[in-house]
């Protein structure tokens, strides 16, 4: 089943936020804000998963 979810168009747009999260981060963005980010972006990820 989570093999499903992660195919989905939704799941695949977060992980392209975390992404963008993560290059951000390497062009210099803010540590805590990028924490922020990846943390919302997460969670939302748990619940489709969960």
């Amino acid at each position: 089943m989570k093999d499903l979810i992660r195919k989905t168009q939704e799941f695949k747009d977060l992980r392209a936020k975390a992404r963008e999260a993560i290059a951000a981060f390497e062009d210099g963005a803010d540590f805590d804000f990028t924490i922020d980010r990846l943390a919302a972006i997460g969670e939302k990820m748990n619940i489709l998963l969960g």
